[in-house]
This record gives structure tokens, sequence and C-alpha cells, in this order.
């Protein structure tokens, strides 16, 4: 009895949508699907309806993220994390950003940034909630 031996066709790998090609054409809903997806950290496959999580994200990976988003939006140097705190509607982190230098350093003006991101570590929005001098002894609430 002879074996008979079939080779399947090797599939390509979905694409995703910043690697669309150009001539596809997506309906507006497809492509803020797939954008939305690719912005919260998810990897959409439409061809199979799958969709794949990441990994969760710790509260050291979110206050990196905290410092990086909101010294960047605000440009302001991040001085330090002071707060991550993981709520049902997301993280909350506070980070003290450096408003004005000054000498000497201890005069420095600061500021709290109150973040809120979602699980999968999009940044939401974000307040200032306190301005400060660096040598002020200010009252935990």
């Amino acid at each position: 009895m002879a074996t008979r031996m079939t080779h399947a066709k090797r599939q390509e790998p979905p694409q995703m949508a910043s690697e669309t090609k150009r001539n596809e054409r997506l309906s507006p809903g497809e492509i803020a699907e797939r954008v939305m997806a690719e912005l919260a950290g998810t990897v959409v496959f439409p061809e199979a309806a799958v969709v794949a999580k990441p990994e969760p994200i710790g509260a050291d990976e979110i206050a990196v993220r905290a410092k990086a988003a909101l010294a960047r939006i605000t440009g302001l140097t991040a001085d330090r994390v002071s707060a991550v705190m993981l709520e049902p509607d997301g993280w909350h982190v506070t980070v003290d950003l450096i408003e004005l230098r000054r000498i000497p350093p201890a005069t420095d003006v600061l500021a709290a940034y109150e973040a809120l991101f979602a699980p999968s570590g999009a940044l939401l929005s974000y307040r200032r909630t306190l301005r400060y001098l660096r040598d002020q002894i200010l009252e935990e609430s």
C-alpha cells in the first residue's frame, strides 16, 4: 500500500492595518477597527475572527510608560512616579514633573500630574492636580 503525501499551500500571516496593501480597499469601519486594535495593543486577525490579547501590564511597566508619555506630551522633564494604583477603570498613575528649574534646585517648581491608563496600557487622560516647590513638605491625602 503506497502512502500519498499532500502538500498544503503555505498561508501568509494576516496583515496589520499599518501593513495593509495600498490597493486593498477597506471600509471606514474596518480601518477604525484595525487602528483602534493596534492602539489598544491587540492584534486583530480578521480572516480568522480571532483577537489575541497581549500579556497583562504590571505596575512597573505602567510607571515607565506614564513618565515617558507625560514628559512627551507636556514637554516637561519627569522627576519621579509617586503613585501607581490599579482601579476598576484602569491604572491611575501620579507623575511629578519639573515645571520650572531654579537655583538652588530645592526651589524648583514641580507639578503632580495624574494619568489614567486603560488596562491594556493606552493613555486615556491626564491632568495636573498640584503645583509645589521641591522643598515643600506636603500632607498626604
